[in-house]
């Protein structure tokens, strides 16, 4: 008993653990949070990044797109935690043409890489300025649609089922059961990123700015 036990723990820890392949980093790799590098973005410059959150827009430049997402913190699985508040914004870099239906908005999304300058922008009419970071990989979360149904149970003492709440007498029990339900919806297929040379984001290197052909999710 005790050897499954020992078992049991190990798979629970080692599970716990696991990301994806594309966002994963060698062991004892260090990743900047999204908070240092709010407070010192000079210093964090040039070091990797593992950010994720919900995508709030894409903007196509002539050589480049940026994805900006609205931050959230991150499970042992790579994945936003969304059900909280944001801690604020960020920008995604990626050198050469990416096509916005891959990054729908609204969708979760965690992406590995390197911290580069600030960018400014806007939000709504309020100056914003960005921590950005040049995209090395990412994962897109699957979506999920979160409902209750009402199941029916079985009244012993009636001998019949029913949806409905009964109490008109000692006998009468509830009959209405509600049981959440998560169902996965089939994700936008991933796109591979274009492949950048060293340097191309300050040297203004310009990528091949063909569209991006999307694998299909299996």
């Amino acid at each position: 008993m005790s050897r499954y036990l020992v078992l049991l723990t190990v798979m629970l820890f080692t599970g716990c653990t696991i990301v994806p392949d594309s966002i994963d980093v060698p062991e004892g790799t260090q990743l900047v949070s999204y908070s240092k590098a709010v407070t010192s973005s000079a210093n964090a410059q040039g070091q990797k990044a593992r950010w994720g959150g919900m995508i709030v827009g894409v903007e196509n430049k002539p050589n480049k797109t940026f994805i900006e997402l609205a931050h959230f913190p991150l499970n042992h699985y790579g994945k936003p935690s969304t059900n909280g508040e944001t801690s604020g914004r960020f920008k995604v870099q990626i050198d050469g043409f990416v096509d916005p239906i891959v990054f729908e908005e609204g969708r979760s999304a965690t992406f590995l890489g390197t911290i580069t300058a600030p960018t400014a922008g806007m939000v709504g009419e309020q100056p914003y300025i960005y921590p950005t970071i040049i995209a090395d990989d990412y994962h897109m979360w699957r979506k999920q649609e979160v409902y209750d149904v009402n199941t029916y149970f079985f009244n012993y003492h009636t001998g019949w089922y029913s949806p409905f709440y009964h109490f008109n007498g000692p006998w009468m029990y509830p009959h209405f059961n509600r049981t959440r339900v998560i169902r996965y919806q089939n994700a936008p297929s991933k796109a591979k990123l274009p492949s950048r040379n060293s340097g191309a984001s300050n040297s203004g290197t310009k990528s091949t700015g063909q569209p991006l052909r999307a694998n299909k999710q299996k």
